[in-house]
């Protein structure tokens, strides 16, 4: 297929290039940390240029990680039903330098949702029943330093990035049916301790419509002063303040947009696809328990949330409104 086709040459093109997502320094535990993976990304994403990949020359602390966790949703009012949903999450990263200009990352992540509804969402109980939903993502990020004359900084840094990744989003035991592919090239700049930023195309396959999706990657993070810091996180952005060495309080407001593709149901079309698209606000704590442990822990709410099943040739099958509501995420993270 044309699409099969298109994806195989963006992959190859940018699997040449390097792959990454944004620009990130890390720095000894001591000193403020610049390469953090924050609570609340979407599970097995699948964008994947909103991280924070190795940079090229930065010293590589922590270089292998490994994350376990826990977003609760409970009940929010569907119609006249309630749906609730718990995603227990896992994470392992390893960074590691090819030369003195080129570091790279293989990242996995994968995830399980279960979504619960209590009483008939607007009258569909065949559509919106209980579903159990997972997500994989396995990617391959780089970043490689130019030579490039500095231009607006003396210490400036310019690097070419990159990704190529391979996931899958399905429900129950159809782990074919939701398998896709992203890709992007990018140009980053960063000057240390100041700012950070990665711009970029990406293209990815449509979980609905099946094509070539072209979309822009955008990743800023900007050290205003020595314990605060503004940053994207996912669609949206995030504010962090160190109170101590150890401690870090935070506020999150990002776009949330988790797409998966269902089995066949009896007396509806097949090829169907479940989206829950919502605003999510939240405020957390980072406190670093050791130097090769940390805990994450987030409370917020979540608005202007809705309930999507669609179908390739069939359009929209079921549109639901959810109320806001209230969710926790947990986090435990190890570094080695």
């Amino acid at each position: 297929m044309g699409w099969k086709r298109g994806l195989g040459l963006a992959l190859a093109l940018a699997a040449s290039l390097g792959a990454g997502g944004a620009l990130a320094a890390e720095r000894p535990v001591e000193e403020r940390r610049v390469d953090e993976d924050v609570i609340g990304s979407s599970p097995a994403g699948e964008s994947g240029f909103l991280d924070t990949p190795p940079f090229p020359g930065a010293d590589i602390t922590g270089a292998f990680r490994g994350d376990v966790g826990t977003l609760y949703a409970p009940g929010a009012r569907a119609g006249s039903a309630h749906v609730s949903l718990v995603r227990p999450q896992l994470g392992l990263r390893v960074d590691g330098p090819l030369t003195e200009r080129w570091v790279t990352r293989i990242a996995l992540r994968t995830s399980a949702s279960r979504y619960r509804f209590d009483g008939d969402p607007k009258g569909a109980p065949t559509l919106l029943d209980d579903l159990d939903l997972y997500a994989a993502r396995i990617s391959l990020e780089s970043s490689y330093r130019l030579d490039v004359a500095p231009r607006f900084a003396d210490d400036e840094v310019w690097s070419l990035l990159g990704s190529i990744s391979g996931r899958s989003r399905w429900e129950d035991g159809d782990f074919g049916s939701g398998i896709g592919g992203t890709a992007a090239i990018g140009v980053g700049y960063d000057v240390p301790d100041r700012l950070r930023i990665g711009l970029g195309l990406t293209l990815g396959s449509s979980l609905e419509e099946g094509g070539i999706e072209p979309g822009p990657f955008v990743s800023i993070r900007w050290d205003v002063t020595d314990r605060f810091t503004v940053r994207t996180h996912d669609l949206g952005l995030r504010l962090e303040y160190d109170v101590t060495p150890v401690l870090e309080l935070n506020l999150t407001g990002a776009r949330t947009n988790d797409g998966f593709q269902l089995t066949g149901r009896a007396g509806v079309p097949d090829d169907l696809s479940f989206r829950d698209r919502f605003l999510r606000f939240s405020g957390g704590v980072d406190w670093q328990l050791a130097n090769w442990l940390r805990l994450d822990f987030a409370v917020g709410v979540t608005a202007e949330r809705r309930l999507r099943v669609s179908g390739d040739d069939f359009g929209t099958l079921v549109s639901q409104r959810v109320d806001p509501s209230i969710f926790g995420e947990l986090r435990l993270e190890l570094r080695l």
